[in-house]
């Protein structure tokens, strides 16, 4: 079982806790955008990151941008495995980030600007199945109807030759302490120059430093079935076999000899088992943009961020199960993206923007791991660590997202805005997992700006991300008869809220 449980937290490598964007890219970058959902054309000082071509646009001096999002995130996982103790069963954990800043700032002078830009570019959270998940379980579940398998011929056997049926296989249930949290945080520290070419064109080049942490701690301990009452009733599995292989002496030593061996197994396999571990690791992403502006109403923004290669190095603790060997090295990398951004105003009052964001997800590396075909159990180097392959084989197609926004003002002072985002992942069954999966997803927010004054402005947004629902088909091999396949269901599901609060300020 601790094989099993090996093979199935090893997904936990991938985890993230994504709120905007693409499968490992947070595009949900300043408050400005939660309040409209797109900003790939902005001509204001968050075009750091959406639009950093677009800062030439910005009146010449010194401009601050700060602002900090509240997300509130709920997963839930439910598994119709038949051994579980209530099929289908549901598994849940919530998933915060109070702080997810961003900060901004451009100095432009004349034809030339000059910006930094400090971001959460993904991750940015913590999730915690207080309850364990599925993966957790099932290989606790399955100790049910293998010990009941085991010992239902030895009940046999003990019926034929004495006359009475001793039970030993009436086990009615299982328990299990298991719990699993796990944060990311990828840090972005962004520079870009930006240069205008003429009153049409303007050009910019960028790099960002990218610093991960992510942080592991989880636990699977005091494992119980629930044995018949004459026999100790609620106890370790190990142990009651240990009271059977006893109690077998007094009738055939070579059966208790083959109990006792089946108890020392299941004793080993069935050890508290705990992971406390961290992983770091940097990344350069070079970024080029460009900004066309036809007319005074109109603005298009374009955006190309390369792959970032991303080298991880455990730093590990405690961990029971072999899972994070310190100082072994694995790869989550973020992809390369491209974004088109048009801006448009149609009246002295009304803004329109539009956005589209393109991630080559298949060619970069989110940390999944080769499986031997023949074991089924995950490939390992020669440091212990997983071999990994890149996205081939869990992606259908390349993610995509797709939004649209608008903003109104009443009078110079008070705006309001709202937008709709669209988000298609492009992942296939075998790419989703207890922790690590992804959804398509549907976005509605809006909020408000307010202009003190020219140099002063207060944006104010919510969101709220409604995930569709993804229904996974599994089969795995039946604990007791190998031959026989079980088919099973595992559906994923999220919803988010978000709320942004930022200040702009130009000196």
């Amino acid at each position: 079982m601790r094989k099993t449980l090996l093979f199935i937290l090893a997904g936990f490598l991938s985890v993230n806790m994504l709120f905007a964007g693409g499968i490992v890219t947070n595009t949900n970058q300043s408050a400005a955008w939660v309040r409209w959902l797109v900003r790939d054309a902005s001509l204001g000082i968050d075009g750091v990151y959406f639009n950093p071509a677009g800062l030439m646009k910005l009146d010449n001096g010194f401009h601050l941008s700060l602002s900090n999002q509240f997300i509130f995130q709920t997963q839930n996982i439910t598994s119709d495995y038949p051994y579980l103790t209530n099929s289908p069963q549901s598994y849940s954990a919530n998933v915060k980030a109070l702080v997810f800043p961003d900060i901004f700032a451009v100095y432009k002078m004349d034809k030339f600007a000059f910006s930094f830009g400090l971001t959460p570019i993904g991750g940015g959270g913590s999730a915690d199945f207080a309850n364990g998940t599925p993966s957790f379980e099932i290989p606790v579940a399955n100790l049910v109807p293998l010990i009941q398998d085991q010992l239902k011929d030895l009940d046999a056997l003990l019926l034929s030759s004495t006359g009475t049926d001793p039970g030993y296989r009436n086990i009615t249930g299982y328990d299990l302490k298991g719990a699993f949290k796990g944060s990311s945080v990828y840090l972005g520290y962004q520079g870009n120059v930006s240069y205008e070419i003429n009153d049409l064109l303007s050009v910019a080049l960028g790099a960002r430093f990218v610093t991960v942490k992510n942080v592991y701690k989880g636990h699977l301990t005091d494992i119980t079935i629930d044995a018949p009452e004459q026999y100790g009733g609620t106890q370790a599995p190990a142990t009651y076999l240990y009271k059977i292989a006893d109690d077998m002496e007094s009738v055939n030593h070579f059966i208790a000899l083959m109990v006792r061996d089946g108890a020392q197994q299941v004793e080993s396999e069935t050890q508290d088992a705990y992971v406390d571990a961290e992983q770091t690791g940097t990344g350069i992403t070079p970024i080029i943009g460009i900004n066309i502006s036809p007319s005074e109403n109109l603005n298009i923004g374009l955006k190309y961020e390369h792959h970032t290669k991303i080298e991880l190095t455990n730093k590990t603790t405690t961990d029971s199960l072999g899972l994070f060997p310190d100082g072994a090295k694995s790869r989550a990398d973020m992809p390369g993206m491209l974004s088109v951004g048009i801006g448009y105003k149609p009246l002295s009052k009304l803004s329109l923007q539009a956005g589209f964001h393109y991630y080559l997800d298949k060619t970069a590396y989110y940390g999944k791991y080769a499986v031997d075909t023949v074991t089924g159990m995950p490939v390992m180097e020669s440091d212990g660590s997983f071999k990994q392959v890149d996205n081939q084989d869990f992606m259908n197609s390349n993610t995509w997202e797709l939004g649209v926004g608008l903003q109104y003002m009443f009078s110079d002072m008070i705006g309001v805005s709202a937008g709709y985002l669209m988000v298609k992942s492009g992942v296939n069954d075998r790419y989703q997992s207890d922790i690590s999966y992804s959804l398509s997803s549907n976005t509605i927010g809006g909020g408000f700006v307010v202009n003190f004054n020219e140099k002063m402005h207060l944006n104010l947004g919510f969101d709220y991300v409604m995930y569709q629902k993804d229904d996974v088909a599994v089969s795995v091999p039946d604990p007791v008869d190998s031959n026989t396949m079980i088919d099973f269901t595992n559906s994923y599901e999220k919803n988010t809220m978000v709320f942004g609060v930022g200040l702009d300020i130009s000196f």
